[in-house]
Formats: C-alpha cells, structure tokens, sequence
C-alpha cells in the first residue's frame, strides 16, 4: 500500500524534534521510539487533478467528499487548502484538519519530487511490486507550503523539499534490481577486473601477513615489486614452466621458418 489514512491529527509531542535528535549519541537515537520530525508546513495548499481526485477518494477526503465528480476538463487541478504537512522519518503527513482526514505517505512510494515554482511536485506509485510495469498506477500532487517549523532560512518550498530528500534516504529500495537485469559493472570496485590493490589485498593475506596468490595466478612485474599492480589471471595448462632447449629446438623445427623469430639470444 502506498499510504495509510488516519484520522487524528498529528501532534508535535509525537515526534522528536530533529535538533535534539542530532544532539543525542548513536546509543540513544537508535532506540527512539518517536518518528524524527525534519518539518512541520501548518496550513499548507495541496493541488491534485480532478482525475485523480475521482479515482482516489482516499485523497478526495482531504477535501471533504468521498469522490470528486468527472469534467470535461479532468486535467484541471483541485486546490484543497489547510493541510499541515509533516515531514518526518517514518512519514510523510498529509492531514486536514477542517475534515479530520489524513495520510501517511510512505517515502519509497515517491517516485519523484521535485520543485515546481512555490510547489513540490510529488510523484506516487500506487501499485503493489507484483504488478506489472504497463499496469501501474500513479498519482501526482503538489504541495504549497505557506510557512515551516521549525524556522528555517531556506524559503518553505526549498525547505519542503530539503526535508523530504532526508527522508527519503532514510528509506532506500530494498529491492533495486530483482532479477540483475540492466545492472552496470562497476569495474572500480576492489577486485572486480581481477587486480590486487591496496584496496583488495588483504583478501590475498595470510594469517601471519605473507601475501598469497591463487593457484595459476601470475604477478606483473614479479613477486618483489609489490608496489606495482598484481593481476590475477589463469593462464591455462603449462603457464610458469621452463622449456628445455630440445624441447625449444623441436618446436622450432615442426614450425619452419616462421617460428625462429620468436626466440632471442
């Protein structure tokens, strides 16, 4: 579900004020139980198409009605005012208080914000994660904010939308890519390309500290230059082994002339 509805108004008392979140230690803040409040928009303005508004009387409630009747202009956009707005750590709070009807919007559902002149433009997926991409459903809205607590130097709306990022990385996909399809190797990682760096290297340490290398690994220029680059590379059967010279001659003369410029001295 992309949101929860409520019906009792939000109280500053239910949060923990961000300021004196940050002034409490990693032992303490990790056990809150209150929500961290980022912003407080008291009677804020909340702009939604009338078709949307149609399709969702969930947000139609905002306004006092349960649906909001088709026009030939569905496009238009319905202005629903005195909405306080509360940006929080769990939440994103959307309450009438004339109709004592609200929402908890959840963050992972906001495809998009963004700022959209005195407004944040918000995008949400309202469909489950089983369905499918051609059958989603999405509802935009945008919220104009009149005033913020806590005071903030930034202009409401900059301050809106500064609150709703935090938050939004407070809750990150946990599902990115379910099936790896489209993902980008990342040849900079440790390791990834094969290469032992400063980085990596203690996966190629023993337990006194001696550096180990995997069987059919090769070093690039050699086992004393530790400074430099390791590569890992198999490099098939026979790779490290010394050739005699009547092995080297033999091989010469099964390949003609073609084969004697590859040896020297």
């Amino acid at each position: 579900m992309a949101y929860n509805t409520i019906t009792a108004a939000p109280q500053a008392g239910d949060f923990t004020p961000l300021a004196e979140h940050l002034e409490q230690t990693p032992s303490t803040f990790f056990g809150a139980s209150k929500p961290v409040l980022h912003l407080h928009c008291p009677k804020a303005k909340v702009a939604i198409s009338r078709a949307h508004l149609a399709a969702q009387p969930d947000f139609a409630a905002l306004q006092g009605s349960s649906a909001v009747g088709g026009s030939e202009d569905d496009g238009a956009l319905v202005e629903i005012c005195d909405v306080d707005v509360w940006a929080s750590s769990s939440h994103l709070t959307l309450f009438a208080t004339p109709h004592a009807r609200g929402l908890h919007i959840l963050y992972p559902t906001i495809t998009i914000h963004a700022r959209q002149g005195p407004a944040v433009l918000l995008e949400l997926n309202l469909s489950d994660a089983n369905t499918a991409d051609e059958d989603l459903e999405f509802l935009q809205l945008r919220i104009v904010p009149s005033a913020v607590a806590p005071d903030s130097d930034a202009e409401p709306v900059q301050a809106l939308y500064d609150a709703i990022s935090a938050c939004q990385e407070l809750h990150p996909d946990p599902n990115p890519s379910d099936d790896g399809e489209g993902a980008v190797f990342d040849e900079t990682a440790p390791g990834a390309t094969g290469w032992i760096t400063s980085e990596n290297m203690a996966e190629f340490m023993d337990a006194e500290g001696n550096l180990r290398f995997p069987e059919g690994a090769t070093v690039v220029g050699g086992e004393d230059d530790l400074d430099g680059a390791v590569q890992v590379a198999s490099l098939g059967a026979g790779a490290g082994r010394r050739r005699g010279v009547d092995e080297v001659d033999a091989g010469d003369a099964a390949a003609g002339d073609e084969g004697k410029w590859q040896r020297t001295g």
